[in-house]
């Protein structure tokens, strides 16, 4: 979407758009199988600038549903609101107490010995912000579960908007009661009503004038700002732009420096398992998504499409996606993963035992989440000193190595096109 995106908003100044895919969109795109559309685990668009939101009507027309998130939590056989720190009514009583106490307890604490949050790892930084009960229960199992490191590992770099930070009186509200004001950046989005959020990335591509579908870069030659395609074409350039994984970009550079081969191994990501699944009953939820913080349960999220848009589904039946860690599937053979996720989705009560499954599609995504670790910062300072160097901008989600939504990207393609374009 970000490459997309720069290659929209460079409008006539020349350029050529690769993409290794038959479609555009990279992991934006949307897949048809039979009569259900399918995109990669949840694109929704979580729109706040003025530009975006403009933007976005322009290039979709009437073809686009607003809205209002639906998510859930399912732990202790129960389902709470999202954001489990704002509302833990309805679980058992002694894990509310263990929440609010805890939560009472950190925010004492804070508030008569204030702790320097930025230097804690994601763990610690759990047990300051939230208090012990929180983090146990949901903040640290969730989050390993979803990054399959360790908690102690993680910095906080990536939290920002994306760990809402409800008050003392808040939480207090929130174990009493089951509603409450929607906390986060992301309590409403669009989506399109038709053709899955392939339909987003095709509007853009619309206008874009040389676009080399099924094609990719193979080798890079920095040096000589030469990029050599698996057409067998060569193609010299001035600036480059890249949107896929900052990784694999430095994997197709020859002759890189030693410190920036260093610097390389530092990069770590998360993988994960996209089972997207069509089910032969309607509204089998009536929620967004659904997030399973224990280990019982082989995935850590669970989305439903045909809550977004109707015309993702045929009538009569629904759809899910649902997202499993890759280091908890390897190994294991698709009839064995699907047999887990089925019995995990019984028994959080989405499914009944006689539910078939008229599509099952499997995608793995190699690149899911970036990992936020001790060494990503000064790793990605020295190499992104060294693209700039080469006069290349590297871009989005999984160029620039970053925790982001698709607002972001498209909103990265515009600053780097107006980069190239001051220049």
């Amino acid at each position: 979407m970000a490459g997309t995106s720069t290659a929209y908003h460079l409008k006539r100044h020349p350029h050529v758009l690769i993409e290794k895919e038959e479609t555009i969109g990279g992991t934006a795109r949307s897949y048809k199988v039979g009569d259900f559309t399918f995109d990669i685990t949840g694109h929704l668009l979580h729109l706040h600038k003025p530009y975006t939101k403009k933007l976005i009507r322009k290039l979709l027309g009437n073809n686009f549903y607003p809205c209002i998130r639906k998510a859930w939590i399912y732990s202790q056989n129960t389902y709470t609101r999202y954001p489990y720190q704002a509302f833990t009514n309805g679980l058992p009583e002694d894990v509310i107490n263990d929440c609010v106490l805890g939560f009472l307890t950190a925010d004492k604490k804070n508030r008569t010995t204030p702790t320097v949050r930025s230097k804690l790892n994601f763990h610690d930084w759990c047990n300051v912000t939230f208090g012990e009960g929180i983090s146990r229960h949901f903040m640290i199992p969730y989050n390993e579960k979803l990054y399959q490191i360790k908690a102690k590992k993680l910095t906080t770099d990536w939290c920002g908007p994306f760990v809402p930070m409800p008050k003392l009186s808040e939480v207090i509200h929130g174990a009493l009661e089951p509603q409450g004001k929607s906390f986060g950046y992301n309590t409403t989005f669009l989506y399109p009503k038709q053709g899955g959020i392939q339909s987003l990335a095709n509007a853009l591509a619309k206008n874009i004038q040389d676009i080399y579908l099924n094609t990719s870069v193979i080798q890079l030659d920095y040096k000589n700002k030469s990029a050599h395609l698996s057409s067998g074409e060569t193609i010299r350039y001035s600036s480059l732009v890249n949107s896929i994984p900052l990784l694999e970009l430095l994997n197709l550079m020859q002759d890189l420096p030693l410190s920036i081969q260093k610097d390389k191994h530092h990069l770590r990501y998360a993988s994960i398992l996209c089972v997207n699944l069509g089910v032969n009953r309607p509204r089998i939820s009536d929620a967004s998504w659904i997030y399973f913080p224990e280990k019982s349960f082989p995935f850590y999220r669970v989305g439903f499409p045909m809550n977004f848009t109707p015309h993702v589904v045929p009538s009569g039946c629904s759809s899910m996606y649902v997202e499993v860690p890759l280091s908890q599937s390897k190994g294991q053979s698709k009839a064995k993963i699907l047999q887990a996720v089925r019995k995990g989705l019984i028994d959080a009560q989405i499914l009944k035992p006689s539910d078939q499954f008229p599509v099952v599609q499997f995608i793995p995504v190699k690149y899911a989440y970036v990992i936020y670790d001790a060494n990503r910062n000064k790793a990605l300072e020295n190499i992104f000193t060294f693209l700039k160097a080469n006069d290349i901008q590297s871009i989005g989600r999984y160029g620039a190595w970053k925790y982001s939504f698709m607002e972001e990207a498209i909103l990265d393609g515009k600053k780097a096109a107006e980069t190239i374009l001051n220049a």
